[in-house]
């Protein structure tokens, strides 16, 4: 029996074999490429995770389960090396007894995808410069295409396996279960078979079934709806995260290209589908799996009438409310459902009309990354490296664009559940915007090893000085910390696992106080949710990037001074990593309830910001934590962005309460609501 540490050495040189392609015994005559957007595609890879977990429970112990699992993997050379990593990543994501694996960081298993793709060209051909290449850096970090690969893993819109077979086995659908089982072996009288048989019967058969599959894969993919959704789940809001997430992405690259004196991304969509697209995007020498797509290339019409349609679908879902179902009365459009529709959640696992809402997401990825002439295998294929294509943003800005529609035809919140407690938006005088004395940055880099910066600020600018202002410089009472009205970025180089060299963005280290005041006579629970966006596009609800939400409770007529670092916000990946060439592996507890690995970069916290400063505003919102169900802080990757647990931890709608229109401006709200304020401050970019 092979020891822990030789699985996961085995797992690491497998998982990096097959990522990179190099499969040496992979059979030739098998498709070449795996296209993660691809229904089929990803139907399969699931398929083979399901098949992984089941080798794996089959063990009676955890190192021969896990034995088999790879077993099962190494074995599949019909199947394209991504395909087979890509189960694997699932597989160790969702499975608690893979989570020993450790499945290795694609930054040092790979570090190639990462290398950047502009040269200097050749003297027989030089490479031409467009206007995208300043943001070169940004849409190539690491990090930054580590999260979005990560994420899918996380969400695999084909469905997810059962967490425990036994525990499925006993609650699953009994119509559901006998549909699943007559679909391996139509024989045998599977109804009556259920009625008495024990959980473990039930799963050991449903294992041997499957065992006796010569293509599993295949029957999946012929499973009704009952049977597939008694095997297979969606993630909890899945459908909405899809939507959040990925505006969030594209709210932080718009900043960023404000911080270069270019414009926010333009969309790809209805208007311009038939246009060239005067994007190029050549993913360099170190890809050259991928092939570029030069500069004004156009969609073939057949894809552009395809997409028409889609997008009138959706358009009609939107303007109606309701979901075309195959069967049966419309579904109501929430912001979960229209995620499930736009992107491509198995219509077996939604009820939604596969034919109306085929994922328009999805297809427009396969379809962009075809080009030029149907040939192409642009980067746009594969979710490791998609976000390096500007095609990508602007395809997603289209996506934002169908998820805002929606919001805007929500009525405005009107904040009346706010808990009674006050961040002040001024200390004396009417009230102002963007000037509350309660919401302090704080830089940290001098902060003592060992330090409690809790304690030395709640006596610093709390207690007797809590009604006084906090004036910018070293915080008397406070050693190393000090306020600050600017926070900084800068450049900096990492040597990546292969000795390559990247330069990348990063921030100095920088932490977020906030004064809060309880009015009422009880101890009051608060979730305390900040904000981000550029001065001059903070009317653009959509330009709000989030930064952090955190419970905390604030004691009876009580004053609090609440200390939250930059590291600990709740968007960043933990724990988080300032270098790329030293990056971290998860921890393997197969126990931790807070298992996952999820989360925005830390070093792309912040937007670059401009040389000479760009000015930004800062808003804190706190609601009720009773209404809002947000767990204390634990070792989870990202509570904005987590998947690997049960249940989102926050019963709000994601992006509360930027994710819907505002009855009157931002600044007049924030005024209005006493648990709310805004401040301005200004991000510098230290050149180096």
């Amino acid at each position: 029996m092979p020891t822990m540490s030789e699985l996961q050495e085995r797992s690491n040189a497998l998982f990096t074999d097959r990522l990179s392609g190099r499969a040496a015994t992979f059979d030739a005559t098998a498709p070449p490429r795996f296209h993660w957007f691809d229904p089929d595609d990803a139907a399969d890879a699931v398929a083979l995770t399901a098949q992984m977990a089941i080798a794996s429970a089959r063990s009676d112990s955890v190192e021969g389960g896990l034995e088999s699992a790879l077993d099962l993997a190494e074995s599949r050379t019909d199947l394209p090396p991504q395909l087979v990593a890509q189960a694997m990543a699932m597989f160790v994501t969702h499975h608690r007894p893979a989570r020993r694996l450790v499945k290795p960081r694609t930054v040092r298993a790979v570090p190639q995808l990462f290398a950047p793709s502009r040269g200097a060209g050749t003297a027989d051909e030089p490479r031409t410069p467009t206007p995208e290449d300043v943001l070169d850096y940004w849409r190539e970090d690491p990090f930054a295409n580590e999260h979005h690969e990560h994420w899918h893993q996380v969400y695999p819109f084909a469905g997810l396996v059962p967490a425990d077979w036994l525990v499925w086995a006993d609650t699953a659908d009994r119509a559901g279960l006998a549909a699943l089982l007559g679909a391996m072996d139509a024989t045998h009288d599977w109804p009556t078979f259920l009625v008495s048989a024990t959980p473990e019967e039930i799963r050991d058969t449903f294992f041997d079934l499957v065992n006796a599959q010569p293509d599993f894969a295949a029957v999946l993919r012929g499973l009704s709806p009952i049977a597939y959704r008694t095997l297979f789940r969606l993630n909890d809001r899945q459908g909405e995260l899809f939507l959040y997430m990925h505006s969030q992405m594209l709210a932080r690259y718009d900043a960023e290209r404000l911080s270069l004196g270019r414009s926010r991304v333009e969309a790809f969509g209805p208007s311009n589908w038939a246009a060239p697209i005067p994007e190029s995007y050549d993913p360099g020498p170190d890809l050259p799996d991928f092939t570029p797509r030069g500069p004004n290339e156009k969609l073939p019409q057949r894809d552009i009438d395809l997409l028409t349609t889609w997008h009138a679908a959706l358009a009609a879902a939107i303007g109606s409310g309701d979901l075309v179902r195959p069967t049966g009365p419309a579904r109501a459009v929430d912001s979960d459902r229209l995620g499930e529709a736009t992107e491509a959640a198995a219509a077996r696992l939604t009820g939604l009309d596969r034919a109306t809402y085929p994922g328009i997401h999805n297809f427009g990825h396969n379809m962009l990354g075809a080009l030029p002439d149907d040939q192409g295998e642009g980067v746009m294929i594969s979710t490791v490296v998609a976000i390096r294509d500007p095609i990508f943003w602007r395809w997603h800005k289209y996506v934002d664009q169908i998820n805002t529609a929606w919001q805007d035809t929500q009525s405005a919140y009107d904040m009346s559940d706010t808990p009674p407690v006050v961040v002040r938006d001024r200390l004396a005088g009417p009230p102002q915007p963007w000037v509350s004395p309660d919401l302090v940055l704080v830089s940290t880099a001098g902060l003592a090893e060992g330090a409690d910066p809790t304690a030395l600020l709640s006596s610093a600018i709390g207690g007797a000085v809590f009604d006084s202002p906090v004036a910018a410089g070293p915080i008397a009472g406070a050693a190393g910390l000090e306020a600050v009205d600017e926070l900084t970025t800068r450049m900096t180089d990492s040597t990546l696992s292969d000795g390559r060299v990247i330069t990348h963005l990063t921030h100095d280290p920088f932490a977020l106080v906030v004064r809060v005041r309880n009015a009422a006579t009880r101890p009051t629970a608060i979730t305390v949710r900040s904000f981000i966006a550029p001065a001059a596009e903070a009317g653009d609800r959509t330009m709000w990037m989030e930064l952090d939400k955190f419970l905390v409770e604030v004691p009876a007529g009580g004053r609090a001074v609440l200390y939250r670092p930059d590291a600990e916000f709740s968007v960043v990946k933990k724990p988080a990593e300032t270098d790329p060439g030293s990056v971290l592996e998860g921890e393997g507890d197969p126990n931790d309830p807070d298992y996952c690995d999820c989360g925005w970069p830390y070093t792309l916290l912040l937007p670059r910001g401009r040389p000479d400063g760009a000015e930004y505003r800062l808003a804190v919102i706190c609601t009720d934590a009773s209404r809002d169900l947000v767990r204390p802080s634990g070792g989870c990757g990202s509570m904005s962005f987590c998947g690997a647990v049960d249940r989102y931890p926050d019963t709000r709608d994601m992006g509360y309460p930027f994710s819907r229109p505002f009855a009157d401006s931002l600044a007049a709200t924030l005024l209005r609501v006493q648990s709310a304020a805004g401040r301005s401050l200004t991000i510098r970019h230290v050149e180096t």
